[in-house]
């Protein structure tokens, strides 16, 4: 049974993950505020604030994968303290599982890093990295930091794009352009499953959205590169024609 430290992990995405795949894994969720009842008793909790590097070097210890969530989502407010936050844990979070030996990290980065491009195109993992908003390169600096450590420290790394993660029950008003990145959580979950069993990665920056009828990001690389198999598309889940 591998060992995963999932940080951030009273997140939405990190929640719905360990919910369904607590017994198939040995789990440590931390977050800098946790919550009892949640999770099963076999998941173990902490309480942790990653931008304590000492505290990333305790969490690490004996761990097999890492799946860093952890970090500020705020596309809009350009603020200083999310870029700064989002920078230091990812560093600490890196360094903290190679110096403990941990076989791969999963790194939670964003479509963000490519909505420069204009809206009617396509976006493949391989086009220059072109972020909107400080988010964006907060995720920018991840994926370099990412490579760094794959290629000069031995550590196998994969970068996820991950697109607009919502639950249907949650679903309010999105549009074509939004759809087109829609991320089922239960699409997630296999996406994640894949990325810690599949062996023999290095770094991969893979595209994390949907099956969706039009698509902002490709998704071929994931199909190849860890089995990825979504089911979901966002416009015929929602009912929304592509404008």
């Amino acid at each position: 049974m591998k060992k995963l430290l999932i940080t951030g992990g009273f997140g939405k995405i990190a929640s719905h993950f360990i919910q369904n795949v607590a017994r198939r894994y040995d789990i440590i969720a931390a977050d800098i505020t946790t919550q009892e009842g949640i999770f099963s008793d076999n998941v173990q909790i902490e309480r942790a604030d990653l931008m304590d590097f000492s505290v990333c070097t305790t969490l690490c210890k004996g761990v097999d994968i890492v799946l860093h969530l952890a970090g500020i989502v705020d596309p809009i407010s350009e603020s200083e303290e999310m870029l700064e936050i989002n920078i230091k844990i990812t560093q600490n979070v890196f360094k903290a599982a190679v110096n403990a030996g941990c076989k791969r990290v999963i790194f939670a980065s964003s479509a963000q890093t490519i909505e420069s491009y204009p809206t009617d195109m396509q976006v493949h993992k391989d086009m220059l990295v072109k972020p909107k908003n400080m988010y964006g390169v907060s995720k920018c600096f991840g994926e370099a930091l990412a490579a760094y450590y794959a290629y000069n420290k031995g550590i196998s790394v994969i970068c996820l794009r991950i697109g607009a993660y919502e639950f249907p029950k949650d679903f309010t008003e999105m549009n074509a352009r939004d759809l087109s990145a829609f991320l089922h959580p239960d699409d997630c979950n296999q996406l994640l499953i894949g990325c810690i069993e599949t062996e023999h990665i290095i770094y991969e920056v893979l595209n994390a959205i949907s099956d969706n009828r039009y698509k902002r990001l490709d998704i071929n690389e994931a199909r190849e590169k860890v089995g990825y198999a979504p089911k979901a598309d966002g416009f015929e889940l929602f009912k929304l024609k592509k404008e």
